[in-house]
């Protein structure tokens, strides 16, 4: 099976490419692909957002794809810049990088033989 990461950047005022992309990573999960999620750029802010209104349209399909184990962390440079880095600690989701280093290692994830799609 092949092996994906999502880098989702999208913004609080587009919820569709970012319930989309987790519909697809859901989906992809589904049929037995190694499936990681990264929050990167504005979409760090839909973490706290997300855990604490489920009416939000991409709720459901955020909480699946976390519970599945798939949410594999946020750039720990751009939650700090958008000041939602301790929200997203307090829910226990790994912050990639630092206030002063981009993450996801996206050169390591390519290593690791993912294909890297991002969307935003």
């Amino acid at each position: 099976m092949s092996k994906y990461a999502f880098l989702i950047n999208s913004s609080l005022d587009e919820p569709a490419p970012l319930t989309n992309t987790l519909e697809y990573a859901r989906k992809l999960d589904d049929t037995g692909h190694d499936v990681v999620v990264y929050f990167d750029g504005e979409a760090t802010q839909w973490i706290p957002e997300l855990e604490a209104d489920e009416d939000l349209l991409p709720h459901e399909v955020y909480a699946d794809v976390r519970e599945r184990g798939l949410v594999g962390g946020a750039c720990g440079f751009c939650a700090s810049f958008f000041e939602v880095d301790r929200a997203i600690e307090k829910v226990e989701i790994t912050l990639d990088g630092s206030s002063v280093e981009h993450g996801p290692d996206v050169a390591q994830l390519a290593e690791q033989g993912y294909q890297l799609l991002t969307v935003g």
